[in-house]
């Protein structure tokens, strides 16, 4: 192989850019400059494409660690975070104006609705691309513009004004029943449709109250871009008072305890769930505030026989809208039974055809969720109480396929036989926020105590938001208006979801509204009012406002879906290098993953040791056992990878302040302080410890195989490998186990070919938060631990440093698991496509120790160690190493040597002696090797044991790494019947 130049220097971190899109503060009619922090927003396709790193390189933007100018194409803009200080600022300056306004003639005040919705019209496109850029689907985004403009309507205005003046004259008196603004309205919208109720809520600008509103910093852009560049200068205009508007991107717990607070604050419109919706109404209650809420919503539909299925069809197709996510979409379908199992085929077939995508995708309508643990707990509490799921339940990548950590949740339906039974479902009586439609079916039985059971039913839902009807027998729909009181709008024969002219786009009573819920009129909000649409034959899609078809179909919109962000290409000229002979693929690249063994094989016969190109340049590989062991244990070996060209080159990607730990933990000292290191922390690892985490494995080992049992089929790293292995170290850590696929994803990005890793340091900062908040809780509440003891180490005894503590805990997080990971995948790989030795073992389960022996002899964990280099002159099969070179040790290679295992590519549960090198050798042999086999040990045999029938289920996946060679899914079925006890 010809050897390439060095990688070139990485550059210095580049200058801080503004990103296009920058958002001040809006306090008293101008933009506040100068905010130190700000909240950025990363476009939704990249957070699909790549959700850990486009999340991480969030959060290291928001922290001020890293510029937008890094991955400029998906920064979609920004907005600034505003303290206590602007906080009280928005509140004085909306008192100050309040009076000014309220007194300005009606007739003009009422003009901004006119003069608001003609500016809406002319920013469609952008409205509808930050939509888009924040995550709604594109055809969310359009219904959300055209509901916006049909409020802002004049028949709505013009209906609303009409119930702010009346003017009568009685005899010689003129009486005059008028409404008087209440002031100051603070508004807090929703994280996941800020723009339509920001756009609603300044309505009550119309009444003659000033309005103080704060943004998340989740998805501000768009409704603050409607805020300053569409109203504000409408107000302007008008010659409102410039304290009138005010608009913040603020923290939502300091900044409503200021509102409760503050004597400038009359009412506060608060958007949220219903259980702090309550509690907030209750405080502004005691603080004489009015609250004005819009909570959840859990909306039922009656889909009665004689219904247009075709129309009623595509109105509940509206519950799977932003993946379920709107509180105002169809929840609960109570079907007649004579037209159940057609509306339920229909809604089946449609469900099965929506997909994941981008937003920008005018076919979409989902969106990733982080309600997935909702979603399968209401699933499984739905077969639990007899409902049968008739579609969906599956997590999804973008692609649409299957995947443990897939953000997208499949379309569900659920059918459930009887109205009793219906009220025992968790999806029936609570919200469900995520894509799930319960389809009740009601007993057969005369039509009209069918209906008054269907519409007791109905009525006795908690939430109050909307309610709707498809019929078209007059007495049934006369019934239904006449009986379903207890919602803030009902619908017939229409789209449960669009609203239209005179039409309330919120409002609800019960968990919806609270005890003063009703049809939601910002302008009016005092007495109860409800909302009656009567359709007859419209379609559900009809409603759209013609300004936003007009945009939409005449004119493209500058939608786009940015390119996924790949890593910087910084590998040495020339790599990868060029296969060897035969067509075997060279090491480190993606083929060699694949199978590694042809490569290494020829390898050892032809060039046991050469000199390669890698992913960190060049470097000595050596193949054959005893050069293994002799790199292993030679003093002229250093595993300090800071004496280590390419391992200086592979900790280069690591920001500066974070890189030194990379090189303070066991895998990366020399003794004399690796084997102090060592020693402080076997404690930990004694027999009799080894006897407790032996329980703890069979445990957890068996508590996983139950929770898939009944399922049939599955992904055996993600059902089995990953958590055993993860519960496993943070037992041993003495910490509850994070989020498990987010950790199982950033310490694999971490550890594979880091120069070609997207948003990598965005990840490091992330771990290091992560690694943060878990020693800091370890500090506060110390235990029998290793992380106790390590913090005890360097706090109390001053054995180690914080760099040295943090360095153990970054190499615990990754060798802690990885390897118990990947030895109980690749074994149990290895035993599905190796049927008679996967027999003999369930027929003799006595060889289950030497078998996993042989399976990590056949199948390593570790392709390689990290890396190594010669202090001195080194010779190694007869090819001497010169000194200050760097050395690729390849485990894997080593133990399917023939010089030292006879028949080595062939597995031999009864081989003996079996000394292989999966857990190194020396000094360096792994400190919790022992855990790490008895981990594969005990979940081999109980998967055996426990799933009679295992067998491969489809097309297994191996996941990039440069040391590792694991599997990333494996996925796998059974027979439920067949499945044993514990």
């Amino acid at each position: 192989m010809t050897i390439s130049e060095e990688r070139t220097v990485l550059p210095t971190d580049p200058v801080p850019a503004t990103p296009t899109l920058s958002f001040a503060s809006f306090v008293g009619g101008r933009e506040v400059e100068g905010e130190a922090d700000w909240a950025y927003t990363v476009r939704a396709a990249a957070l699909i494409d790549d959700p850990l790193g486009a999340t991480a390189y969030k959060r290291s933007l928001d922290q001020g660690k890293m510029s937008p100018s890094e991955y400029p194409e998906i920064v979609l803009g920004r907005c600034a975070l505003a303290g206590p200080e602007l906080t009280q600022a928005a509140l004085l300056a909306a008192a100050e104006a309040a009076v000014p306004w309220a007194a300005v003639p009606f007739d003009r005040r009422l003009r901004f609705a006119e003069s608001f919705r003609r500016a809406v019209e002319e920013h469609v496109p952008q409205l509808i691309e930050l939509l888009v850029g924040e995550g709604h689907p594109r055809r969310l985004a359009v219904s959300e513009v055209s509901n916006l403009l049909a409020f802002f309507g004049p028949q709505t205005t013009g209906w609303c004004a009409a119930q702010m003046l009346t003017e009568v004259q009685d005899g010689d008196r003129a009486l005059t029943l008028r409404r008087r603004p209440d002031g100051v309205v603070c508004v807090q919208p929703p994280q996941n449709t800020p723009l339509l109720s920001v756009g609603v809520a300044l309505q009550a600008l119309i009444a003659g109250n000033s309005l103080v509103v704060r943004l998340s910093r989740q998805a501000p852009l768009a409704a603050m871009h409607l805020v300053q560049r569409v109203a504000a200068p409408v107000l302007a205009e008008l010659g409102a008072p410039p304290g009138v508007l005010s608009a913040l991107c603020a923290d939502p717990g300091t900044t409503l305890s200021a509102w409760l607070a503050s004597p400038y604050v009359d009412d506060i419109f608060y958007f949220g769930d219903s259980t702090r919706g309550l509690r907030i109404q209750r405080d502004c209650l005691e603080r004489g505030k009015k609250p004005v809420l819009e909570l959840a919503g859990n909306d039922v539909v009656v889909v009665w026989d004689d219904a247009d299925l075709d129309h009623a069809t595509e109105a509940l197709t509206e519950s799977f809208y932003a993946a379920g996510q709107i509180c105002c979409a169809p929840n609960v379908v109570v079907a007649h039974p004579a037209i159940a199992d057609e509306l339920l085929t229909r809604l089946v077939k449609v469900a099965q055809t929506l997909r994941p995508g981008y937003p920008e995708d005018p076919e979409v309508v989902l969106v990733p969720t982080p309600s997935a643990a909702g979603y399968d707990a209401a699933l499984a509490d739905a077969s639990t109480h007899g409902a049968q799921v008739l579609t969906g339940g599956r997590h999804l990548d973008v692609d649409g396929q299957e995947r443990d950590t897939g953000i997208f949740l499949e379309p569900a339906v659920a059918r459930v036989d009887g109205l009793d039974r219906a009220r025992r479902l968790r999806a029936v009586s609570q919200e469900t926020f995520f894509p799930l439609l319960t389809v009740v079916v009601p007993a057969a039985e005369d039509d009209a105590p069918l209906l008054d059971a269907v519409l007791d039913f109905a009525g006795a839902n908690a939430y109050g938001l909307r309610c709707s009807l498809w019929a078209r027998d007059e007495h049934v729909v006369a019934e239904f208006l006449g009986r379903t009181a207890t919602y803030g709008q009902l619908r017939v024969n229409d789209s449960h979801l669009l609203s239209g002219p005179y039409l309330s786009n919120h409002g609800g009573t019960g968990l919806s509204g609270g005890p003063f819920g009703e049809a939601n009129y910002p302008m009016l909000r005092t007495s109860h009012l409800q909302t009656v649409s009567v359709a007859r034959g419209a379609s559900p899609r009809g409603m759209l406002s013609e300004a936003v078809e007009r945009t939409v179909n005449g004119v493209p919109l500058p939608l786009r879906v940015p390119p996924p962000v790949r890593g910087k290409e910084t590998h040495p000229r020339g790599w990868p290098p060029e296969d060897l002979p035969g067509g075997l693929p060279a090491p480190f690249t993606p083929r060699f993953q694949q199978d590694p063994h042809p490569t290494l094989k020829w390898l050892r016969e032809n060039r046991p040791v050469s000199q390669i190109v890698t992913p960190d340049g060049v470097g000595w590989l050596l193949t054959r056992y005893d050069d293994v062991r002799t790199a292993h244990r030679d003093k002229r070996v250093s595993c300090d990878s800071k004496r280590t060209p390419a391992g200086i080159l592979w900790g280069g990607e690591w920001p500066a302040e974070l890189r030194e730990r990379l090189f303070t933990h066991l895998l990366d000292t020399d003794d004399p302080r690796h084997g102090e290191l060592r020693h402080l922390m076997a404690p930990l690892f004694t027999p009799q410890r080894q006897k407790e985490w032996h329980t703890r494995i069979t445990e957890i080992a068996n508590e996983r195989v139950d929770r898939m049992a009944a399922r049939g089929h599955g992904d055996l790293m993600a059902e089995v490998a990953y958590p055993l292995g993860a519960h496993v170290l943070f037992s041993v850590l003495g910490a509850p186990a994070p989020d498990l696929p987010l950790l199982r994803a950033l310490t694999w990005r971490l550890v594979d070919w880091n120069t070609t890793v997207p948003y990598f340091r965005a990840l490091t900062y992330q771990a290091d938060d992560m690694m943060g908040a878990i020693l800091a809780e370890k500090r506060r509440q110390p235990g029998d631990d290793l992380l106790s003891l390590l913090v005890r180490a360097c706090d109390e005894e001053r054995l180690i440093t914080e760099d040295e503590l943090q360095g153990m805990f970054l190499l615990m997080l990754v060798a802690g698991q990885d390897p118990s990971i990947n030895s109980i995948g690749n074994s149990m790989h290895t035993l599905l496509t190796h049927p008679r030795e996967m027999e003999l073992l369930r027929a003799e389960p006595e060889l289950l120790p030497s078998a996993t022996d042989e399976l990590l002899r056949y199948n390593s964990p570790l392709t390689f160690t990290s890396w190594r280099g010669t202090l001195e002159p080194v010779e190694f099969s007869g090819v001497t190493v010169p000194a200050n070179e760097s050395l690729i040790v390849s485990l894997g290679s080593a133990n399917r040597d023939a010089a030292r295992f006879t028949d080595p590519d062939e597995l031999d549960f009864r081989r003996s002696p079996n000394p292989h090198l999966a857990y190194g050798h020396g000094v360096h042999y792994c400190l919790g090797a022992q855990i790490g086999r008895l981990t594969a040990e005990t979940a081999i045999g109980t998967l055996l044991r426990r799933l009679p029938d295992l067998r491969l289920a489809g097309e297994v996946r191996w996941r990039p790494g440069q040391f590792e060679r694991g599997l990333e899914a494996l996925p796998v079925a059974w027979s439920p019947d067949a499945v044993r006890p514990q």
